[in-house]
């Protein structure tokens, strides 16, 4: 049998998972709740702007990608209407999704309420003491406020592809036009409030399966608008760090990650015709993808923060701030590394079964 052509969807999808979780570890969860909006003149505005690329333009269409993954490869050559797919699609769930899920925000929790009281056992308390006093509290770490922040993808995915066959009989219904008003809420960033069920998280999954139910390739469907699409997300991009604040940023946002994402599979495939051993090399890293997902949030980035802004010249008051947020990207990926190799040395079967057996 022949390999897959290093620009098709499928390996272009596969190549891409890595660059994405790059974007969420390295960018969207390293940034300080301390930066505001650029301001032209001021002394360190030229680092809050490349911070705010980085961080809140650049990489946010990783997270929605990863949905329309999802939703394209969930619905792609499955007739949901038949009981049996609906049960066998769920079983794998549980245990590529669910099992990791319960498991990542279980250690999360240990480990914060260990480092509470071994705090209080030496006497040196705790910068944010760590307490659970109801069980309402504790189901809401697993749900509502998810105490491993980024598994909310996880915990909305779930929720999707529970509800799979009544979103294959919502397809079939209104002949995918169900899409046009999921659409419109998704531009003007409406939210139901009710965890579980987010706009972006509900379209962008919806969007996918769409397609994978008529099994239209989205590269074809991209093609035909692909200048457009470029030339959108440019100049959104770019703008985005300016904007925020502004009435209208959630539509730029919005109209970014659809833009964005479409540009991102183009250059990806491009890249898969030129340079075929890049892809290659990408889709070899992606058996670390679900474990960095999962570990970089639960020590690695503040252990890699508290090392970087020990030194003042890479602190954010210092002249090397951007060098210093780089770095801790840089050291979040190497000890999320690092953790893998030990972890699939000494226990390769914990290990399989905190990656969802990826």
């Amino acid at each position: 049998m022949s390999k897959p052509s290093t620009s098709s969807f499928s390996a272009v999808i596969t190549a891409l998972r890595f660059p994405l979780i790059i974007m969420m570890v390295v960018a969207i969860h390293l940034i300080s709740d301390k930066l505001t909006l650029p301001q032209w003149g001021a002394p360190n505005w030229l680092y809050i702007y490349i911070i705010e690329f980085l961080s809140h333009s650049l990489p946010r269409i990783a997270v929605p990608m990863f949905f329309f993954i999802s939703g394209y490869y969930a619905f792609y050559k499955k007739d949901w209407s038949q009981r049996s797919i609906w049960t066998v699609e769920l079983k794998k769930r549980v245990k590529t999704l669910l099992i990791p899920y319960l498991l990542w925000n279980s250690i999360y929790l240990v480990i914060l309420l260990a480092k509470t009281q071994v705090g209080l056992r030496l006497g040196v308390g705790a910068s944010a003491p760590f307490y659970i006093t109801s069980f309402t509290q504790l189901l809401s770490y697993y749900w509502g406020d998810v105490i491993v922040y980024p598994l909310w993808y996880i915990r909305d995915l779930m929720v999707l592809c529970a509800l799979g066959p009544i979103l294959y009989q919502l397809f079939s219904w209104t002949r995918g036009y169900i899409l046009l008003p999921l659409l419109v809420l998704f531009l003007i960033g409406w939210e139901c409030g009710v965890a579980g069920f987010g706009t972006v998280s509900f379209f962008c999954f919806m969007l996918g399966g769409q397609l994978g139910t008529k099994q239209i390739d989205p590269l074809e469907v991209i093609q035909r608008v692909k200048y457009l699409a470029g030339v959108i997300a440019i100049g959104t991009v770019f703008t985005l760090p300016l904007l925020s604040g502004w009435a209208g940023y959630i539509v730029v946002h919005n109209i970014y990650i659809l833009t964005g994402s479409a540009s991102a599979l183009l250059l990806m495939q491009y890249i898969g015709h030129r340079s075929p051993e890049v892809i290659q090399r990408l889709s070899d890293l992606n058996k670390y993808v679900f474990f960095i997902y999962a570990v970089h949030t639960v020590l690695l980035v503040n252990w890699a923060r508290g090392i970087v802004f020990r030194v003042p010249f890479l602190s954010e008051e210092g002249s090397g701030a951007v060098l210093g947020y780089l770095l801790i990207g840089v050291l979040t990926l190497a000890f999320s590394f690092a953790s893998y190799a030990i972890i699939k040395k000494i226990a390769p079967r914990t290990l399989a079964i905190l990656s969802g057996g990826r």
